[in-house]
């Protein structure tokens, strides 16, 4: 028999409860803050589509790639599933250079579809960044590192076997919907070291970034890193059923003999 421990329960209600209000109470003071004068350069509605943009396309590149490599195309993802034992060590640097080299050809294309007004209209190239003058560089690692978390932690719940076959891709399309619209005004949303560097290295070449590469490394990267790796052993924690050999009435009750058919002789006795 296999269950889960009320400590577990429990846990995971806190969680559940957290994220629910995290994400959905959240939302409220992160479109405020688009909507009361912070100078973002896109509206409520803009994050909103931009939001949807991510996550169609990560639920379409996991139905169609999915089967072939695992569709991690995050190297957070990558480090937190080799960090479990889910994923071999050896593989990581290949499946990291593999997701930055992808991530700076679809800066490179994003340049070559629409020129210099990539960067023109501002946030160029859609590099991820976040303004120090009102969001502190820890509050900006905190929540970029609960932003990978619970992606994460949703990537390992709906992959696991007890879970419904074939809504991966459509459930993790949605939280990364969910999590770019509380995440977003604050910094952006990376939620993703690859995501952060191929635009950067882009509008590197364009232009002058010197500072964004600092944020990248001193910031988001380590935030995702790191929120991704708690995740996944949090998700362990929690979602690993204790095994339960004997239960306790079968190990402390005897059998009735007369029932199995075994008689007692006079000499038991």
């Amino acid at each position: 028999m296999e269950e889960h421990s009320i400590g577990q329960r429990l846990v995971a209600e806190a969680i559940g409860t957290g994220l629910l209000v995290f994400i959905g109470a959240g939302s409220v003071p992160a479109i405020l803050l688009l909507e009361g004068g912070s100078k973002a350069p896109f509206s409520g509605a803009d994050l909103g589509f931009i939001a949807i943009a991510f996550g169609l396309i990560v639920t379409a590149m996991i139905y169609t790639i999915g089967k072939v490599s695992g569709c991690h195309i995050n190297p957070a993802v990558t480090f937190a599933l080799a960090a479990t034992k889910r994923f071999p060590w050896r593989e990581l640097p290949s499946y990291w250079s593999a997701q930055v080299i992808g991530a700076i050809a679809g800066a490179f294309a994003i340049w070559a579809s629409f020129g210099n007004r990539a960067t023109d209209l501002g946030y160029g190239f859609g590099v991820a960044n976040f303004n120090h003058a009102t969001t502190s560089w820890g509050s900006a690692m905190f929540i970029e590192a609960l932003g990978t978390a619970i992606l994460m932690f949703t990537v390992l719940g709906i992959v696991d076997t007890r879970s419904p076959e074939g809504w991966a891709g459509l459930v993790i399309g949605l939280v990364v919907v969910a999590i770019i619209i509380t995440v977003g005004p604050v910094t952006n949303a990376s939620i993703n070291p690859a995501r952060q560097l191929g635009p950067l290295f882009v509008q590197t070449i364009h232009g002058s970034s010197a500072h964004n590469w600092i944020k990248a490394f001193g910031a988001y990267i380590p935030a995702n890193l790191i929120g991704a790796t708690i995740a996944a052993f949090v998700y362990d924690l929690i979602a690993t059923p204790r095994k339960v050999f004997q239960p306790i009435e079968e190990a402390v009750t005897e059998p009735d003999r007369a029932l199995a058919g075994d008689e007692l002789t006079p000499s038991a006795y």
